[in-house]
């Protein structure tokens, strides 16, 4: 189920959303930026209230974006242009103005997530792993790692592919076009270990002896 991350001063609004909500995703609701911090890893979608009592929502958009790309969808009564704009170019996915309509926050929150789901995988979101294939980003346990140019072309296919056993030919035929005849055997083996050295504590890449790897996480 779907985490959704609540923060919303408004106790009345917050305990309306989340009960509406609560329906459809797993909700979690706070009500201070301080609160929020301790949750923002575990959500996979963050509803955004601007005026908080111990500070600004932008604070929050830019924490989050220094360590994840989840949908944050702002909700607040602030209706100046240029304080919006400011809000979507530092990392908001949406923002809508007090008050709103309860079936168009809904709607909203399902886009948000079909967008995810439809990215053809450039971005992918489970427990500690966090990647973001479309700007190169990768996370583990909020930590960045640095993946190389074959490294990351073997993770998008283990990961688009995942829980099927890829083929040695194929893994080859897609990150360097060419038949593994022509390169060194261990070539493979040893990008695929530097890939699992990276990912620990984690452990996604199972090795199907005699056949190629599989994504199982």
């Amino acid at each position: 189920m779907k985490k959704i991350l609540i923060i919303e001063d408004d106790k009345n609004l917050n305990k309306g959303l989340s009960i509406a909500l609560d329906k459809e995703y797993e909700v979690f609701s706070v009500n201070t930026i301080s609160e929020a911090k301790n949750f923002i890893d575990d959500a996979d979608l963050i509803l955004l209230d601007m005026n908080l009592p111990d500070g600004d929502g932008i604070e929050i958009i830019k924490y989050t974006r220094e360590t994840s790309s989840i949908p944050i969808i702002v909700l607040s009564a602030i209706d100046l242009e240029a304080y919006i704009i400011s809000a979507i170019n530092l990392g908001a996915d949406d923002y809508i103005t007090k008050p709103f309509s309860l079936g168009i926050l809904e709607a909203k929150i399902k886009r948000a997530f079909e967008k995810i789901v439809s990215s053809d995988l450039n971005l992918y979101k489970k427990d500690g792993l966090d990647f973001n294939f479309n700007e190169n980003t990768f996370y583990v346990d909020n930590k960045n790692i640095d993946l190389t140019r074959t490294e990351t072309k073997i993770l998008y296919y283990l990961i688009k592919n995942k829980s099927q056993v890829i083929t040695k030919e194929l893994l080859f035929d897609f990150v360097w076009g060419i038949d593994d005849e022509f390169i060194d055997q261990n070539t493979l083996s040893v990008n695929i270990s530097r890939i699992r050295n990276k990912l620990k504590p984690y452990d996604p890449i199972e090795t199907v002896f005699g056949v190629g790897y599989k994504w199982n996480f």
